[in-house]
């Protein structure tokens, strides 16, 4: 009986531990330029971004890129764990993103 107990408990907590509620393992995400942020970033040439997802209502405006990166980016599916950034300091410059198969 205890060990039913015991079953019982654990596998809804494990479940709930393992679940992704912000969607960031999702194939939901894109970079955005923020304008109300201009002024913000740390280096020339960079402009703030923030990582969107429209689906959970989720963003992350912790981020700058370059124009170049951020014009190409635009509007590109990717998953949040797949955003490399340096994170060093604040705002984050986005390194590299994994962008989703377009299928």
């Amino acid at each position: 009986m205890i060990k039913l107990l015991k079953f019982t408990v654990l596998v809804p907590v494990l479940t709930l531990f393992s679940c992704d509620p912000e969607g960031k393992k999702d194939c939901q995400w894109t970079l955005d330029p923020e304008p109300k942020l201009i002024g913000t970033t740390t280096e020339p040439g960079m402009i703030p971004v923030c990582a969107r997802n429209r689906q959970t209502n989720k963003e992350d405006c912790r981020f700058q890129a370059p124009l170049d990166f951020a014009k190409a980016a635009f509007q590109k599916k990717f998953r949040y764990v797949d955003l490399e950034s340096d994170n060093s300091k604040l705002p984050r410059i986005v390194k590299d993103i994994k962008f989703c198969n377009s299928k």
